[in-house]
């Protein structure tokens, strides 16, 4: 375990060694939260009128925003292991005695730990923003959303770690990255309600883990606010905009829960992270087999008079 750990500790410091990648993942959840108070607030809160409406979008706009920083962080983290692919330096890592599930688990280790740092900071960030407008919170919601970094983060990084782990240039990277960072936010309903995509988007989104996660964070972040501002409506109206806004989540019949929503991300968390072992393992064969080749060949050009 100490190579997993070393590689652990070599990735974690390779992140936070690049202040501008630091910058930028902060800069990122400062984006977003300026491009909602300025443009989609008033949007939300004159399709959505009513007393307490207001602490609610935010709540709502903070929760999505959570959600999504795993993915984005952990694809930061991981451009070390791309640009380690790009600049040959990933070989010294395959021909070390560790397992593939050892270096894979390196890998995805130290991008939870990075992604699990950001979010925290970007959930201070949220915090801060909603209690200086006032938004009702309390101490249970307060706590789950602590917890709910956990999965969110673990899950970010094994599902983008097994992607990135397919990418073999600091440039397809970067596009990768770049659409992610936009696409992402779409489908995890944070830019527009769920209830307004087409039928399409809105399944695609639903499976994502990142719009389960989303799901949970409003219900801990955004619950408080959203029953004082519906205190009086019929029962129908709350169940309506619970299932527009991505309160709720429900895909062919089958309607998501707190147990079952955490479930499906494990379990898609686990499927990602069988395929990134299983590409580490192929890779890391055909790694032998170069070297092994490039052996034999040095032999025979050594026995072989020119």
């Amino acid at each position: 375990m100490s190579g997993v750990s070393s590689l652990v500790k070599r990735n974690v410091i390779c992140f936070f060694r690049d202040r501008s990648s630091v910058a930028f993942s902060l800069m990122a959840v400062m984006i977003m939260i300026i491009l909602y108070l300025l443009f989609l607030r008033n949007t939300l809160l004159e399709s959505n009128p009513g007393e307490g409406m207001d602490s609610m979008m935010d709540a709502w706009v903070m929760a999505g925003i959570i959600a999504i920083i795993p993915v984005t962080a952990s694809a930061g983290c991981l451009q070390v292991m791309v640009e380690d692919r790009a600049n040959g330096r990933i070989r010294d890592i395959l021909v070390t005695p560790m397992s593939s599930v050892q270096i894979a688990s390196g890998h995805i280790v130290s991008t939870f730990l990075v992604s699990l740092i950001m979010s925290l900071i970007a959930l201070v960030i949220c915090l801060a923003c909603l209690f200086a407008t006032g938004c009702p919170m309390s101490a249970e919601g307060l706590l789950a959303s602590v917890v709910l970094m956990l999965p969110s983060s673990l899950s970010g990084a094994i599902i983008i770690y097994a992607i990135a782990s397919f990418i073999r240039s600091a440039g397809a990277f970067t596009g990768f990255f770049t659409v992610v960072s936009v696409v992402i936010g779409f489908l995890a309903g944070i830019y527009m309600p769920m209830g307004t995509m087409p039928e399409a988007m809105r399944v695609i989104g639903t499976l994502l883990p990142a719009t389960q996660m989303a799901s949970l964070f409003r219900n801990s972040m955004a619950g408080e606010a959203l029953d004082q501002a519906f205190v009086g409506a019929p029962a129908e109206a709350l169940d309506e905009f619970r299932t527009d806004m991505g309160f709720d989540l429900s895909i062919f019949g089958f309607d998501f829960d707190f147990v079952s929503s955490l479930c499906y991300v494990v379990a898609v968390s686990a499927v990602f992270f069988i395929i990134a072992a299983v590409g580490m393992r192929r890779r890391r064969r055909y790694q032998w087999m170069k070297l092994r080749s490039l052996v034999l060949a040095s032999r025979i050009g050594f026995f072989i008079p020119a």
